[in-house]
């Protein structure tokens, strides 16, 4: 799998993510891309800006990095989740003494 597919895969991956925890790409703030080939990041780029809103979080992309297994994408991410609304009657009863 080439680095075009393996960003792909990464952020679907994340996405699911963050899906999972009630959460969207919208609510990324940063993101850390490390990659094994300068030449690739054409490519990397393209895939990342499609999953990405507009704005895209801020993100920072060590390159020549060696990654374990033979990868030659991993992407980390930190994101803000939204509140979560309670209920009235739980927000009565916790607000109570």
């Amino acid at each position: 799998m080439g680095s075009k597919a393996q960003t792909e895969q990464a952020l679907l991956n994340l996405a699911a993510v963050l899906s999972a925890a009630g959460s969207s790409m919208k609510d990324v703030v940063k993101t850390t891309i490390f990659y094994a080939n300068v030449e690739g990041f054409g490519r990397l780029n393209e895939v990342y800006a499609r999953h990405m809103p507009d704005p895209p979080p801020a993100r920072s992309a060590p390159a020549h990095v060696r990654l374990p297994r033979g990868l030659l994408v991993s992407i980390e991410a930190i994101a803000v989740l939204p509140a979560r609304r309670l209920s009235r009657g739980a927000a009565r009863r916790t607000a109570r003494p």
